[in-house]
């Protein structure tokens, strides 16, 4: 039988101390991402996020940008998972009853041990001594239930990848919009190198390569070309930004290049896909 040893408590106490750390790390990257996402608006777009009603379509179980940009705006996040703002009982059955089990046990763990680093971090970077209060809802972004031109922005990073229903969604953030309002949407393309979302990929693209392969999150596989096509269909105002990540590009060799010859070099290397527009 196991027994625990000092040394599995010291390992124990570091593991907790590095995971204390890391949600620092993340609340410094989202908060830095923030900044970007209000300079890339305000100099593309000529908007600023301030004063504003802003939809943030797939937020996140830790919402970030919904909640930095509750500073200054009115601010509603969505999600699929049920994210647990207080721990009360209905809060727990409604995760296991949407999200499961599996989700529950790790929301309330890292709620319990390290949400409040993680938001404590990002309320001093934000210079926010008020606890900011953020509307987050339960929905689904191929059926959002607002009314026609609510909001004046939509926001979404990292979640279209996700969805099935791609070309419903970007109907519903063009229903949603006010008239000229904006919208700055990121995309993990499929493609990219992270496209498969392994924690440990056995080869760089292992997920295009390796024909067996099965995400482990739901994935819509749709490619660069057809993410543009998609928003196209329903904006004219419409700036896409694409850009090749250069150390990525180094991972590419002849020979990783021959077999993924179905995909260019831009839909292997790039960064995630900017789209901003205007309805």
């Amino acid at each position: 039988m196991e027994t625990y040893t000092r040394s599995n408590f010291k390992e124990s106490i570091q593991l907790f101390k590095k995971w204390l750390t890391s949600s620092k790390q993340n609340a410094r990257i989202n908060y830095m991402k923030y900044l970007e996402i209000q300079k890339i608006v305000k100099d593309k777009l000529n908007f600023e996020l301030k004063n504003k009603k802003i939809l943030d379509i797939g937020c996140g179980q830790r919402y970030p940008y919904t909640y930095l940009l509750s500073k200054n705006n009115r601010v509603v996040g969505i999600d699929l998972d049920v994210i647990l703002k207080r721990h009360d009982i209905e809060n727990y059955r409604a995760i296991i009853s949407k999200n499961g089990i599996n989700r529950f046990f790790k929301t309330f763990l890292r709620s319990l041990l390290f949400d409040r680093c993680y938001f404590k971090e990002l309320s001093r970077l934000n210079t926010t001594e008020r606890k900011l209060q953020c509307e987050i809802r339960h929905m689904n972004a191929e059926n959002l239930k607002f009314n026609d031109r609510s909001f004046d922005f939509v926001l979404s990073i990292l979640s279209f990848e996700h969805f099935k229903d791609v070309e419903k969604c970007v109907q519903e953030v063009k229903r949603v919009l006010k008239k000229e309002g904006k919208f700055y949407i990121s995309v993990d393309v499929y493609s990219k190198l992270h496209g498969g979302h392994e924690i440990n990929p056995k080869q760089p693209w292992n997920h295009l390569l390796d024909k067996n392969f099965k995400p482990n999150v739901n994935l819509n596989k749709l490619r660069l070309e057809d993410y543009k096509t998609l928003f196209s269909r329903h904006f004219t105002k419409i700036h896409f930004i694409c850009e090749e990540d250069p150390e990525v590009k180094q991972l590419l060799t002849p020979e990783l290049k021959k077999k993924l010859s179905n995909y260019s070099d831009i839909e292997l290397t790039m960064y995630p896909l900017i789209v901003m527009g205007q309805k």
